[in-house]
């Protein structure tokens, strides 16, 4: 279900206007911090959890098992609040559909463009950037070198829509000055596009090539042209570009930020106030922004207490906002509808919105439970013309008997023994359908298992689901690099061979993201994955995974100066 075909995009807010922010934009490595000092963080796009090494030390202190408060030092608690802060950040990033799109598309930046890539090496041989190689050779021959170099924009554009899809998603008032600037820039509803048919490109490909469950990408084509010739808002290239007020950083954040509180605000004998909490340090930046824009756009007030329900509101918005179900799960309806149906930051806008009309939502939220959110999130949803989350997660469970592909899959998952074409996506994939699975039956734990970690709601189950779906990947605070984490019920040699190929494959999608769009020689900088790091050996390591796919060695290509 979408929002009505009369809703405009830029009707978000009724006084949103066009953002001309400065542009501030800075390309960096995503990270989500669990505190100012980065106690914790999840890296996206390296796939791993890190703590400190004393968080390492006081967690690894306490046993599995039930505990009364009284028998954890504060310390200890403080450190476990940073665990469950970064292992929020995991769920967002393999168990969310905003997520799953976000992690898999540097992939998809190398396997949209394998053909391609080869064939601009046989028909042009090696250079480096092929951006600013194509770029430089268009604007000497002008439009009639566009035929020939047909194979090589293809390459370009599609690692550089997954750029601009990723910055606007991630921080859009930061870096829309910056975007529409950009030569190559198409518009946002292109970004969408070709963000979502990768993903379903590289997922049909590794698990459901007969699209048995999975929506085909290729049938959009049509429709996005359409929309394109009928200079629809946001989907034709000098589009005004409106944007909402916070994106999947600030979301993100927000979310972990919040469950991190609950769950340290219920170990607390005498609870703190959120003044207190602001004035510790934990209610400020990147993880208040989210929180202030839906106080000020649901028209409520900030609470005394991390208790109050409106921050249990507050969490259910976040969830049902970085779960689109139009794309993926399922597939698009309403093509005039798709920026607002799958943007985050709009979603989060409209919902945050749609309290004003449902001021009673404000108090709805008191006991975590699943029938509250089953409750709050149909009126949320209708208000808005949103599908309810169960839709998405009804038809995720439903594809393991429909799809052998899937089946087969999901068997894999069970044992680690993941099949080695395609492992990274595999291995992602079936993790995202495990937690889709699991949110079905609770929901209301994924949702504030800050509230669910302490005092009653702790029980074999509520801990077997946390157990089940914590980070595959982390590091260790005895040493560095990264390491998997051991599985009950799994076979440690197929749990290290899982790791050894997933992480194989790194160097392959940074290299072809460097080729086509960084300038200057080529940097194999892996020191962050392995322990007895050799640079030589990393040298070696990357140009093999490399020439094994393409066939020529990095030491070949010419360095544009």
């Amino acid at each position: 279900m979408n929002s009505s075909g009369t809703t405009r995009f830029w009707d978000i807010s009724p006084q949103q206007e066009l953002l001309n922010p400065v542009d501030n934009h800075h390309e960096t490595l995503p990270t989500f911090e669990a505190s100012l000092n980065a106690h914790g963080m999840y890296e996206t796009m390296r796939f791993v959890l890190r703590l400190s090494p004393r968080n390492h030390e006081l967690i690894d202190s306490l046993k599995f098992g039930q505990y009364s408060i009284g028998d954890i030092s504060s310390e200890a608690l403080q450190a476990y609040s940073t665990y469950i802060h970064e292992t929020v950040h995991w769920w967002q990033h393999v168990g969310s559909t905003s997520g799953l799109l976000l992690s898999l598309s540097y992939l998809g930046q190398t396997h949209s463009s394998l053909a391609e890539l080869r064939d601009v090496i046989a028909t042009f041989g090696l250079k480096k950037p092929l951006k600013r190689w194509t770029d430089e050779v268009l604007l000497r021959e002008g439009h009639s070198a566009q035929a020939k170099f047909a194979k090589a924009n293809i390459a370009v554009n599609n690692a550089l829509d997954v750029e601009y899809y990723k910055s606007y998603a991630y921080s859009p008032k930061q870096t829309v000055a910056w975007l529409v600037n950009q030569q190559h820039f198409e518009s946002i509803g292109h970004g969408y596009h070709i963000a979502y048919g990768q993903l379903l490109s590289m997922l049909s490909t590794a698990i459901d090539p007969d699209f048995l469950v999975l929506p085909n990408a290729k049938n959009w084509d049509e429709q996005f042209a359409r929309l394109n010739r009928e200079q629809h808002e946001g989907f034709y290239w000098g589009s005004p570009v409106h944007v909402p007020p916070v994106g999947l950083h600030a979301i993100y954040e927000g979310q972990a930020r919040f469950v991190q509180l609950q769950f340290l605000n219920a170990t607390r004998l005498k609870p703190p106030s959120c003044q207190d909490w602001r004035e510790m340090g934990y209610l400020s930046g990147i993880y208040v922004e989210a929180f202030e824009q839906f106080l000020a756009l649901s028209k409520s007030a900030w609470p005394e207490d991390i208790n109050d329900s409106i921050i249990g509101l507050f969490l259910l918005i976040c969830d049902l906002a970085i779960n689109p179900t139009r794309g993926f799960t399922l597939d698009i309806e309403s093509f005039e509808d798709f920026i607002i149906d799958v943007d985050v930051g709009v979603r989060f806008t409209r919902f945050s919105l749609a309290v004003t009309n449902l001021p009673h939502l404000r108090t709805a939220i008191r006991s975590y439970s699943r029938e509250e959110y089953l409750a709050v999130s149909e009126q949320l949803t209708a208000e808005v013309g949103y599908d309810h989350p169960l839709a998405a997660l009804e038809a995720v469970a439903l594809w393991v008997d429909q799809s052998p592909g899937l089946n087969r899959l999901m068997s894999e998952h069970q044992t680690f023994e993941f099949e080695l074409t395609n492992l990274p996506i595999r291995v992602f994939f079936s993790h995202f359908v495990s937690f889709a699975r699991d949110k079905l039956v609770r929901p209301e734990f994924f949702c504030w298992p800050g509230a669910w970690m302490v005092g009653a709601g702790v029980g074999d189950q509520t801990m077997e689901l946390w157990l089940r779906h914590l980070s595959l990947f982390s590091d260790r605070g005895d040493k560095p690099g990264v390491y998997p984490r051991k599985w009950p019920g799994r076979d440690e040699k197929a749990v290290k061979v899982m790791f050894e190929q997933f992480y194989g494959t790194m160097s392959l999608y940074d290299l072809t993201r460097q080729w086509i769009l960084k300038d200057g020689p080529f940097v194999c900088d892996f020191e962050w994955l392995s322990e007895n790091y050799s640079q030589e050996h990393a040298d070696a390591w990357a140009n093999d995974s490399f020439r094994q796919v393409y066939g020529v060695n990095l030491s070949d290509f010419e360095v544009l100066d």
